[in-house]
């Protein structure tokens, strides 16, 4: 209570805003001091990779495996494109209101952050939300990047089963395979709970009852979340498709590297680098955790720890590659944003 009038204070009291200016320096420290950490972490557990594989081969085998790369490249924006329709079909019906253009632009821009961000993914369906939202809506906008964070979780849980299966054929029921069974069961359970969180009444009612100017937006996102099923279809079987180029991908890099390469091989490929990519999710691009995983299954491949490890290796060149045009797209595309709108929320 104020001392002059009785009035009732707002301020935060002296001793509570002592306590709390500790934890405001220790979660800035957490944020921006452990994201170098965990890639200087990388960088030497993979300098020890190349140390133990043999620099001389590995540079050989790279070598060798250059002019495959361009095919690696239109598979991966096949893959992007397939992203972008994930996200669009994320949107429903409404999704025209946004124009290919912009998708495309919200599509490069997250592709960087997915791949330096720690929890690459949600930081980018947030960055393409923010930069969707003067097209849908702020409320519309969250709800799509939540359903597209959903739809990705279950895409990568239901393609982990065939690649546990050619675990299963290569190894037997080995770590291997059971860690992709368990990977895909777990990314299916966890798309359910953020799709069953997203549709639950009470957060969204204690949302717009804490903080009133954004009952509007959580109005919206209620609204959009509950429309369709528990499972997102559309932008999953977007997602799935994206994944299959990841598929092609690796069987283009395996046989790049010179490892005799069968579709099982690459399904196996493909469920190694998903385990890699849950194990390494806050490493920058998981780099030394992906090209790790690739010099453990050297002897599922059939092949030395160098041309295993390259596989690995091309795909972060690869990576990289779209990291950097992701990040000048905002410096050389730029794009006049909308006046802020508010449209009704779109079913899925």
């Amino acid at each position: 209570m104020s001392n002059a009038h009785g009035e009732l204070s707002l301020a935060q009291p002296v001793g509570d805003a002592r306590q709390a200016a500790p934890q405001r320096v220790l979660k800035r420290w957490l944020v921006v001091g452990l994201r170098p950490a965990f890639a200087l972490v990388g960088v030497g557990t993979l300098a020890l990779l190349i140390r133990n594989a043999g620099p001389r081969e590995l540079g050989e085998v790279l070598a060798g495996a250059a002019p495959w790369l361009p095919w690696v490249v239109l598979l991966e924006l096949g893959r992007q494109c397939m992203d972008g329709l994930a996200t669009r079909r994320s949107y429903g019906p409404g999704a025209a209101r946004v124009p290919w253009r912009v998708l495309a632009r919200a599509q490069l821009i997250g592709t960087a952050v997915s791949s330096m961000a720690p929890a690459g993914r949600a930081a980018a369906e947030a960055t393409k939300a923010a930069l969707l939202s003067p097209y849908m809506g702020g409320g519309t906008a969250t709800a799509a990047a939540a359903t597209s964070q959903s739809a990705s979780l279950a895409a990568g849980g239901f393609i982990s089963f065939p690649c546990a299966l050619a675990s299963y054929l290569l190894t037997g029921m080995s770590l291997f395979t059971v860690l992709m069974l368990a990977h895909g069961v777990l990314l299916v359970l966890l798309s359910l709970g953020v799709r069953a969180c997203m549709r639950a009444k009470r957060p969204g009612a204690w949302l717009a009852c804490r903080f009133s100017r954004w009952a509007l937006h959580a109005e919206q996102f209620q609204a959009s979340a509950r429309c369709g099923s528990l499972l997102p279809w559309p932008p999953m079987r977007a997602f799935l498709c994206s994944r299959f180029f990841q598929v092609a991908q690796y069987g283009v890099l395996t046989h790049a590297v010179g490892i005799d390469t069968s579709l099982v091989q690459a399904f196996f490929s493909q469920g190694l680098y998903l385990c890699a990519l849950a194990v390494g999710s806050f490493v920058p691009g998981q780099v030394g955790v992906s090209d790790g995983a690739f010099a453990l299954a050297a002897g599922v491949l059939d092949t030395t720890a160098a041309r295993a490890m390259s596989v690995a290796l091309l795909g972060h060149l690869v990576q990289l590659l779209f990291v950097v045009i992701g990040a000048l797209t905002p410096l050389v595309w730029r794009q006049p944003a909308p006046l802020p709108a508010a449209p009704a929320p779109a079913c899925r």
